[in-house]
């Protein structure tokens, strides 16, 4: 036979047993057995004529290469060796297994949750001011099914379009609920006090308030509401933070006594309710709440100190503000009445604030901010104009008052400074600096802080390992191209054994001790001035991936000596090969035992009694600081 037809017949023969190379030795004896079959038919076929048509009858016989490897990997099935039946199994699960092990590794509300939570913490790094304003947590928000009304209300709480044309269709539908009609009337006079021409369109003031003092008659609100408007139309009321004074800021002494009537009506009512507890508490109720961070997050979001701080300026009549300028008025009220030699009515007058603080701060609402900015700025304005009119009682008495709030100021630190000391969730505790606190208090949080930047650097060690997985499996597929066939080894057990104990579970139990460490360490996990808080990120990202990897080359590279195939150049494309495959066991390590684990100690913390996430009947760090300081307040106004 002509040398060139015999190698025509053994490149066919090689193709069409190409199915059963993970079995050198079985693909050596099928591709001879099927050459001599094919050598047969050549010879057949000449007697025929030319070689060249033989040679093409012959192949055309045997069919299509690829169906043949197909029926010759199907009948020689069973005998394939036990390693080469491994070497295919594993080529099979190759991708399944990346596939799952990406899976695994990724806890996508505990990412979420991670990175609603990392989100204060960059602003303060890049020293961006008032790093709290605009926190939400609205990632991964679920709600039960809504009705048109909860979902009109649920769009207003979180500014979901034009909040005032949302109030007023919601008032329309439900104008006697007292709370739809308070925040109604706050929305419409606010445009109006800002004079957007579409408040008068979409409801009438004085309406409103015949209406909410006909529903909520114990609720001063609405007379408060009409005062503000009173004082706007009869004085030049100052910008917070000035104290009036001077006879030029009177426009209408008629308005102006006409705003004073109606703030001693307001006086003889209970506390202002603005229903910002009982609107959060609805929202709250519309939500589906898991008992994980990203859920208490949300629970934060609706209940929490902050939340109630933005609420404010979600209704936009902030009664920080609010407060300020109806005791402007009334201090500008006292200090005409004196002008005009009336001091004892002025000094009666200005005795009302032991009545107008405490309506706004003895309700849910209140916050540590509204006892601060009470005991600070209004005391102070008040005390001011005390001193102009020499009222002595009521100067001992404002005193008080500001020496508490310097009290307050040396215990919780500065109203813009964040509390570092406690946890993860300490930044969103409103501004307490934890000075002569017990910091084993915050260990919850800091076990909670621990395990959630552990969900998220296992996402990055996942990405990290992707990666590696990729470059390896990218030069194994060029070195194919270039005509070598990268061959998978399979180690013995004892360098499995080796891999699983040395490679896989004394580095987790490892990286455990080091979360312990830390955990305990009395340290935010990111913050500055310490080097051990970054070791489980770059241990588990950095140093777990890179010892495993050399580990596992060093086991391979120990196997192919052994047997010789190191020496053989075409198995250097092998290596790339092997190594993604052990780099693909780590991966499903990583997912299917650190992951499962990372979420069980999310979970489990963020369901325990915290000091900053609000639960049922649970009494959190801000509202058990709030109510010390409110009871100290209240007493010092009688």
């Amino acid at each position: 036979m002509n040398e060139a037809f015999h190698d025509d017949l053994w490149e066919y023969s090689e193709l069409c047993t190409k199915s059963l190379s993970d079995d050198v030795e079985l693909r050596q004896q099928v591709a001879h057995e099927l050459l001599d079959h094919l050598e047969d038919a050549f010879a057949e076929e000449q007697t025929k004529g030319p070689e060249e048509q033989a040679l093409k009858n012959a192949l055309r016989r045997f069919g299509d290469p690829e169906e043949l490897a197909s029926q010759l990997a199907e009948s020689n099935a069973r005998r394939l060796s036990r390693h080469a039946r491994i070497r295919r199994a594993v080529k099979w699960l190759v991708l399944p297994m990346l596939i799952i092990g990406v899976l695994l590794c990724i806890d996508i509300r505990g990412i979420m949750a991670s990175t609603a939570v990392l989100r204060p913490f960059v602003r303060i790094w890049l020293n961006q001011p008032q790093p709290w304003r605009g926190l939400e947590w609205r990632v991964g928000m679920k709600t039960r099914k809504l009705s048109e009304e909860e979902q009109l209300l649920f769009d207003y709480y979180y500014g979901n379009g034009d909040r005032l044309e949302l109030l007023s269709r919601l008032y329309a539908m439900h104008g006697d609920d007292p709370m739809i009609c308070a925040l109604y009337a706050q929305e419409v006079y606010l445009a109006i006090d800002n004079q957007l021409p579409k408040a008068e369109k979409l409801g009438k003031m004085p309406e409103l308030l015949a209406k909410g003092r006909a529903i909520d008659p114990t609720n001063p609100l609405y007379d408060y509401l009409e005062c503000l408007m009173l004082m706007r139309e009869g004085s030049l009321l100052p910008r917070v933070g000035n104290t009036p004074a001077g006879e030029e800021t009177v426009k209408d002494r008629a308005k102006l006594d006409q705003a004073i009537a109606v703030y001693r009506q307001a006086l003889a009512k209970g506390q202002v309710r603005t229903y910002t507890a009982e609107l959060a508490k609805r929202i709250q109720g519309m939500l589906i709440i898991k008992k994980d961070l990203l859920g208490g997050l949300h629970l934060l979001d609706v209940a929490g100190s902050q939340s109630r701080l933005f609420l404010h300026t979600r209704q936009f009549i902030s009664f920080l503000h609010t407060r300020q300028f109806i005791s402007n008025g009334v201090i500008q009220y006292c200090d005409l009445l004196d002008r005009e030699g009336d001091n004892a009515r002025a000094i009666e007058l200005l005795a009302t604030w032991r009545t107008f603080l405490p309506q706004f701060l003895s309700g849910e609402d209140t916050t540590v901010s509204d006892i601060s900015f009470s005991a600070s700025r209004i005391a102070e304005d008040f005390l001011k104009c005390a001193k102009r009119l020499e009222a002595t009682d009521e100067i001992s008495a404002l005193q008080k008052v500001l020496d508490l709030r310097w009290e307050m100021k040396q215990s919780l630190g500065d109203i813009e400074t964040f509390l570092y000391e406690g946890g993860l969730l300490s930044v969103l505790a409103t501004h307490y600096s934890a000075e002569g606190d017990n910091i084993a208090e915050w260990a919850v949080e800091r076990r909670l802080e621990a395990a959630t930047f552990e969900t998220m650097f296992l996402a990055l060690a996942c990405l990290i390992l992707v990666v590696a997985i990729a470059v390896f499996g990218l030069h194994a597929l060029i070195m194919r191209l270039g005509g070598r066939h990268p061959f998978l080894f399979i180690l013995p057990k004892s360098a499995y054994l080796n891999l699983l104990l040395k490679g896989i579970l004394l580095p987790a139990l490892l990286y455990f001790a080091i979360l312990l460490f830390v955990a305990r360490s009395g340290r935010m996990y990111l913050a500055f001035g310490g080097i051990s808080q970054l070791l489980p990120a770059s241990y588990l990202c950095l140093l777990w991936p890179l010892y495993y990897g050399v580990y596992s080359r060093r086991l391979l590279t120990a196997w192919m000596n052994s047997i010789g195939a190191k020496a053989y150049h075409a198995f250097r494309a092998s290596r790339s090969l092997n190594m993604l495959c052990l780099l693909a066991v780590l991966l499903l390590a990583l997912g299917g035992i650190l992951r499962p684990i990372s979420a069980w100690r999310q979970r489990y913390y963020a369901s325990r009694e915290t000091l900053v996430i609000p639960k049922d009947g649970v009494e959190t760090r801000e509202q058990r600081v709030i109510r010390k300081w409110q009871a100290r307040l209240l007493e010092l106004c009688k």
